[in-house]
């Protein structure tokens, strides 16, 4: 250590008429030459009491040759006598503040001072800040620390702390506000829990039995830790309020990178500079490391687990917040503090060895948590009340504002009542029966699962349970479908139910929530909004029961929503200041009011504002103005070096009305932007874009084959987009997350993945495909039933087409839109164009069969995507277009803008009106509301645990038609049993060529069984029922939509069934009733003796033996949801376990912990199981699924955190 002394023989005796203060040692550290180091030392200098001795002591890396200079260049300046001795000690690599004094004290072999002050390089004190400390201290002996007031660094100062206290659980409090005036509020404090180190008088001794701070804290925590050990030791701690210090807080703010002169513009006493977020993971190890110290050594461990939970919550919190960084940090920060177990257990011993009276004392100087919580109140208020008086609007303003807002709730109010009318008119007593409990059936639905519980089971299995199962993956839908699921009451049929019978009213108020963004007219808002509801793609859909095609029409304007929000091109309310108007003289007033048009109705512009008339004192005139988007986002959020545009997707960058380019402020007669008040400008959101990413997720789990079209236009919006460009890519991510098992079949598939994505969920459902023409206009298929019988047969052909027809005439018009809203309207076009693309070629995918015909795609989400498109594009087109016809004199402008403005408004009006007619007819809807059970009581009974047997559900409607057949694992068939993974395998052959697949072995089996039983079989089934786990047989009633002409053939083809039925040997009819005639798999009595067939899903049978012969001695195993979990007996070594199941290699059965042999067996999974007896395990497993599943809950835990809005607040505020 190297010390230097600059003036080594002064006196303490001096002539002079300055006091002297002979007593006190000056430790001023400072890590070489800083930017603040001169006004401290000036400040020194300037000192009213001289101290005895000033240590300046360097703890740089290594030592500053020109410090030395400028200390003595400061001493000499200043001048006067007596001069303090001064010395400049090197402490390199010194890691604290208490580090480094300890090395100057341990180099300074001269009599000690009865006391220290301890000075950073950025704390600044007042000329009398020492002659007020001794003053204190003298006047009270039993004082070991003594603490000033400090204040801000940076003009106007304002008060940062005097002294300070801590709740029971360390957390820290010194009663000050941020950005609160130093009024004298503070100044009859005196004695406190502890105070700050910077401006701090120790008393020498004292320091010493200390030892100073403690060695692991650096800059965060050391004057509470040794405040506290010293009234721990018996002394008192005071503040000395009338000794002031100015405080940089350079660490803190995280100042020491930076070479700027400090800046508070804002006022709020820190440098503009400075970010608390860069010094937040030193803080909270400091925080951890003193909880770990202070309390008793039985509570450490609990402190211990409590701050590592604490950390994790916390993070999440950090994460609502958006400020990912700190979240990492929270965590971060007890894992270090507990490795360093070494010095948590030195400081318990230093703080044990200078103990001298009980923790108890320090109770009354510490916070109660109703100080805690009431200054997080008392904060929490002023925080609002700072933004309500930055942001408060006048009176007229706000008049202004609340005009528009009424009459943005009277639209959507009656918007709301409009679907809500539409829809319990087109489908009331559908809906009065499902809320009886009644189950929505019809087209491609049936019920969706039993229980939530059996719904997630299902969805993350990754094996499809219907008929003899299949390996997935299932449809990422039905894992989508849990959360509503969960809100209606655990009840997955009727949340379906809700989607599907509500989705025209969901699917308009999303769409008036999205057009929002791309203008604020009321009127256009309430047209995109009923032309979204009234798309025959959602209508037919609705009507044929297709969950997933639904499902992604109504997230669909939420996704869009999102993405306009988070790159910050929405529009939103704003009105020009009073203020502003107030300035004008009259001759600009008149200006003004002679280029402003007359005021605009509900199709009022994107962004209004509101120029109030001087001479009435009301809003005269309204007219479009814009706001730039700006972005308070964290900068690391997207690149720092990206040039910001003045463009924006959607034309929300600036006023769509005013077309004069290159002018980002333009508003009315060029009002500037910041002359604008009401709502906050548009910037670039988290929370829209994680909202937008859970959107996306429901919009690609409901119609798959959105996902590629979707990743395209995030490229073209990246392309597009002023700034945040990375958000719209990463917005996808959730979504390619929850789809990654499907993704991954589909490449493995090669060409014929194409399918798996084109199916979709749900069930495969032919129909009369529409021409091209009709898709390039919006209508997926046939939509003759959305006609009503009153239209002329000229216009039938026209009219599902109409809506379609009408959206492009205006979508085409607003191409003709210059200035910045021309750039948003031909992202819609490109957004649509990719939406035709896809629609034709889904529909010429072949994706299953239904009723032995080959099922095509359904292209109905494709054609939501591309109306959406074109939305998006007649918004922004016909933005502000009053204001803009107003501008010009009567003429053909207006007749034809009017024209097409009537036309557009009655063409969703009455599609809608006749969809209302024709679902309550019953022609344009086969949804139904059924009320009864689909298998008997007696069947369900087997379907449960133990034996988990299937019911074999057979129906001939027709002399001579083929046999239908389904295996029921619950009551009646289920969408959880579906998957495209495996619908789409039913086809073969290229897309043009396509033919059914022929039956594997297990159907087949099925097939001709089920075929014995229909034509009459002869000998005993209940062996070959039982080898498929099949208790029970039933013939359900005859179908209620059967066409009565064929009614008559149905009901003597059902006859002559149940008659066969009952002379089969080996069924043994057991119940009818409404749900139909049910058998139960019995075998017939030979000589005398009934054999006992077991039909269990899952059985132990010998080696070597035909599983379908009654006689072969099975056992049963009880199982569960497709899994064994049971205790077998001992036996003979050639035992098998057979399951009713179709083999996959992920099966996995265990016998006490050991894995058991797979052998062939057929179609049917099998084990050996040989001898032994003990815990048998048989699970579906496949590798791929723990780490899908933890991916998956990790992304959307974090996308749901982000989703959630959350005031972002400065790091340590």
């Amino acid at each position: 250590m190297n010390q230097t002394s600059l003036s080594p023989g002064v006196s303490t005796r001096t002539s002079s008429s300055l006091p002297t203060t002979p007593s006190v040692t000056v430790i001023l550290v400072t890590r070489g030459r800083t930017r603040y180091l001169p006004t401290t030392l000036t400040a020194l200098t300037e000192q009213e009491r001289r101290p005895l001795r000033v240590l300046v002591v360097d703890a740089g890396r290594e030592p500053d040759p020109d410090l030395e200079l400028d200390v003595t260049r400061a001493f000499e300046v200043a001048g006067g006598a007596p001069r303090p001795d001064v010395r400049v000690v090197a402490a390199p690599g010194a890691r604290t503040f208490g580090d480094a004094a300890r090395r100057a004290l341990a180099a300074d072999d001269r009599t000690p001072t009865t006391w220290l002050w301890l000075l950073h390089d950025d704390s600044a004190p007042a000329p009398d800040a020492l002659a007020e400390l001794t003053r204190a201290v003298g006047r009270a002996p039993s004082v070991a620390v003594a603490g000033v007031k400090q204040r801000t660094w940076t003009e106007p100062e304002r008060l940062l702390e005097a002294g300070l206290r801590t709740s029971r659980s360390g957390r820290r409090m010194t009663d000050v506000e941020p950005g609160e005036l130093d009024q004298g509020q503070q100044d009859g404090r005196d004695d406190v829990l502890g105070v700050g180190l910077a401006g701090a008088i120790v008393r020498r001794e004292v320091w010493d039995t200390l030892d100073g701070p403690d060695p692991a804290l650096g800059p965060f925590g050391d004057g509470l830790d040794l405040s506290r050990r010293a009234r721990l030791a018996g002394h008192r701690v005071v503040v000395v309020p009338s000794a002031v210090v100015r405080h940089a807080q350079a660490t803190y703010l995280g100042l020491r990178t930076r070479d700027a002169a400090p800046v508070d513009l804002d006022g709020d006493g820190e440098d503009d500079d400075g970010d608390p977020a860069r010094s937040f993971r030193a803080r909270r190890v400091a925080l951890v490391h003193q909880r770990l110290v202070t309390p008793p050594v039985w509570f450490v461990p609990v402190v211990a687990v409590l701050a590592l939970l604490a950390g994790a919550v916390r993070s999440i919190g950090q994460v609502a917040a958006k400020q990912p960084g700190l979240a990492v940090d929270e965590l971060r920060a007890p894992l270090v503090a507990l490795v360093h177990v070494r010095a948590v257990v030195a400081a318990r011993r230093t703080a044990r060895r200078t103990r001298t009276v009980p923790r108890r004392v320090l109770r009354p100087l510490q916070a109660t948590w109703r100080d805690v919580v009431g200054q997080a109140r008392d904060r929490r208020l002023a925080r609002a009340e700072a933004r309500r008086v930055v942001r408060a609007p006048s009176e007229l303003e706000l008049r202004e504002l609340a005009a528009i807002t009424t009459q943005r709730r009277g639209g959507l109010a009656f918007l709301t009542v409009l679907l809500a009318i539409a829809t319990v008119v087109a489908s009331g007593p559908t809906v009065a029966a499902v809320g009886r409990g009644a189950r929505l059936v019809g087209g491609a639905l049936v019920p969706l699962a039993g229980s939530v519980g059996e719904l997630w089971d299902s969805a993350t299995s990754g094996w499809v349970a219907g008929g003899l199962g299949a390996p997935g993956p299932v449809d990422a839908l039905w894992a989508v479908l849990v959360a509503p699921s969960a809100l209606a009451g655990g009840n997955p049929d009727m949340a379906v139910a809700v989607l599907l019978l509500g989705g025209v009213l969901i699917a308009g108020v999303g769409a008036w929530a999205a057009a929002g963004a791309a203008t604020r007219s009321v009127a256009v808002r309430l047209w995109v909004a009923v032309v979204w509801a009234a798309a025959p793609a959602l209508l037919l859909g609705v009507g044929s029961g297709r969950v997933g095609a639904v499902v992604a029409h109504m997230m669909l304007p939420w996704a869009a929503l999102g993405l306009a929000r988070a790159i910050g091109v929405q529009r939103v309310d704003r009105v020009v200041s009073g203020v502003l108007t107030a300035r004008r003289g009259p001759e600009d007033t008149a200006a003004s009011t002679s280029a402003v048009p007359a005021p605009v109705a509900p199709s009022a512009p994107a962004l209004t504002s509101v120029v109030p008339d001087e001479a009435t004192g009301t809003g005269a005139s309204v007219e479009p103005t814009s706001v730039e988007p700006t972005s308070d986002e964290a900068a690391s959020d997207d690149d720092a070096d990206e040039p910001t545009s003045d463009d924006a997707v959607g034309g929300a960058a600036a006023s769509g009305e005013d077309e004069r380019a290159g002018r980002a402020d333009v508003g009315i007669d060029d009002v500037p932007v910041s002359a604008l008040v009401g709502a906050a400008p548009p910037s670039g959101s988290v929370t829209a874009a994680a909202g937008g990413a859970l959107a996306l997720v429901a919009v690609t789990a409901g119609a798959p084959v959105l996902l590629v079209p979707l990743v395209l236009v995030a490229f073209v919006v990246t392309l597009c987009a002023p700034r945040f460009r990375r958000r719209p890519l990463l917005m996808l991510l959730p979504a390619l997350v929850v789809l990654a098992p499907a993704l991954i079949e589909a490449v493995g598939r090669g060409r014929d993945g194409l399918r798996l994505l084109v199916a979709g969920p749900g069930l495969p459902l032919a129909g009369a495909p529409g021409n091209l023409v009709d898709r390039l206009l919006g209508v997926p298929a046939d939509a003759s039933a959305l006609v009503p019988g009153v239209v002329p047969d000229a216009a039938v052909r026209w009219w599902p087409v109409a809506l379609g027809g009408t959206v492009a005439v205006v979508a085409l018009l607003a191409l003709l839109r210059g200035g910045r809203a021309a750039r948003g309207v031909r992202v819609g076009w490109v957004v649509g164009a990719l939406g035709l693309a896809v629609a034709a070629l889904v529909a010429l995918v072949p994706v299953g069969v239904e009723a032995g015909q080959v099922v095509r795609g359904w292209s109905g989400p494709a054609l939501s995507l591309a109306l959406l498109g074109l939305l998006t594009a007649a918004a922004l087109g016909t933005d502000g277009i009053r204001a803009r016809l107003a501008r010009s004199s009567f003429g053909w402008r207006q007749l034809t803008v009017g024209v097409v403005a009537l036309v557009a408004t009655l063409v969703p009006c009455l599609t809608l009106g006749a969809w209302t007619a024709q679902a309550r007819s019953g022609a344009a809807s086969s949804l139904v509301a059924l009320d009864r059970n689909i298998v008997p009581a007696v069947g369900r009974q087997s379907q449960g645990a133990p034996g988990a047997s299937r019911v074999l559900a057979l129906g001939v409607w027709d002399a001579g038609a083929d046999v239908t057949w389904q295996l029921l694992r619950a009551d009646g068939p289920q969408l959880v049993d579906t998957a495209a993974a495996v619908t789409s395998t039913t086809v073969v052959g290229p897309t043009l060529d396509t033919r059914v697949a022929p039956e594997d072995d297990a159907t087949l089996e099925v097939s001709t069984i089920a075929a014995r039983l229909v034509v009459g079989a002869t000998g005993d089934v209940a062996g070959a029922l039982g080898a498929l786990g099949v208790g029970d047989v039933l013939v359900p009633p005859l179908p209620a939509d059967l066409d009565p002409q064929d009614v008559a053939s149905a009901r003597r083809a059902r006859d002559g069934l149940l008659a066969r039925l009952d002379a089969t040997a080996g069924l043994e009819r057991v119940t009818q009733n409404q749900t139909g005639v049910l058998w139960r798999v019995q075998p017939a009595e030979q000589a005398g003796v009934v054999p006992q067939v077991v039909t269990s899903w899952a059985r132990i049978v010998p080696a070597d033996t035909d599983l379908a012969d009654p006689q072969v001695p099975a056992v049963a195993m009880a199982a569960q949801a497709r899994s064994v979990d049971t205790h077998v007996p001992a036996g003979s070594d050639d035992r098998l376990v057979v399951l009713a199941e179709r083999a996959d290699p992920h099966w996995r059965a265990t016998l006490d912990g050991r894995s058991l042999r797979a052998v062939d067996a057929g179609w049917r999974q099998t084990f050996a199981l040989g001898a032994d007896g003990g815990h048998l395990v048989v699970t579906y497993d496949p590798p791929q699924r723990t780490p899908w599943l933890v991916a998956t809950a990790l992304v959307l835990a974090l996308t749901v955190v982000l989703a959630v809005p959350v005031r972002r607040r400065r790091a340590g505020r």
